[in-house]
């Protein structure tokens, strides 16, 4: 099925007698491409019920050095007693392209399936990001929608230095001193959000960050 960056939301869906509690969900994308997109992905079971199992967003194979493969696996899905299958999919908050952006996406299920239940994001991309510049710097370092931050060091310059993570409480950082963290989850604000774009804000410290893109 076809996508296009600029219809807003739209839904693939399996609903055939090959559905069953197992769903594979392969997106194709243009090396040029630049939109993030987000999948919100739905079981319905035998009861009627359709159930929201859970969401992931993607980034487009140009995200790291060297591109990743434009065809690929960016997620699965688990659901007992799954009869049908819906995908909804949309371009992320905040992300946009000068150009037009058309994809496909496939669904691909089976009646057997060992993995955990829910949704999983696949064969994620590593990453990372650095400043070591010297003498006091400041520095607010947006999070792109889907980046999984992995860890965070960071050690303080003169005077010391501090880090806040989403608006969060403020981290000292005393000079010469290094503080690590690793969150190795999601730091991002749900699309809909009164500010949706999080951020790290780093002050007087030298930092790297860690993270994984999607497939």
């Amino acid at each position: 099925m076809k996508v296009q960056a600029k219809a807003g939301t739209s839904f693939a869906r399996l609903d055939d007698g090959n559905a069953g509690e197992g769903l594979a969900i392969f997106f194709s994308q243009s090396e040029s491409d630049e939109v993030r997109w987000r999948f919100d992905v739905y079981a319905k079971v035998d009861t009627g019920a359709e159930l929201l199992v859970g969401w992931f967003y993607v980034s487009p194979p140009s995200a790291t050095d060297p591109v990743g493969p434009l065809t690929r696996q960016v997620g699965a899905a688990v659901c007992p007693g799954a009869i049908t299958w819906s995908v909804a999919v949309s371009p992320a908050l905040g992300s946009q392209s000068a150009n037009p952006e058309s994809n496909d996406i496939a669904l691909v299920s089976s009646k057997c399936c060992t993995a955990p239940v829910g949704v999983t994001r696949v064969g994620e991309r590593y990453g990372y990001l650095a400043d070591t510049a010297p003498g006091i710097t400041q520095t607010i370092l947006t999070i792109l929608p889907g980046r999984t931050i992995t860890s965070i060091a960071a050690v303080g310059l003169a005077l010391g230095g501090t880090i806040q993570i989403n608006g969060g409480p403020t981290i000292t950082i005393p000079a010469g001193s290094g503080f690590s963290l690793e969150p190795k989850a999601l730091i991002q604000k749900l699309d809909g959000a009164v500010n949706p774009s999080p951020t790290i804000a780093f002050n007087n410290v030298n930092w790297t960050i860690e993270y994984l893109e999607s497939a």
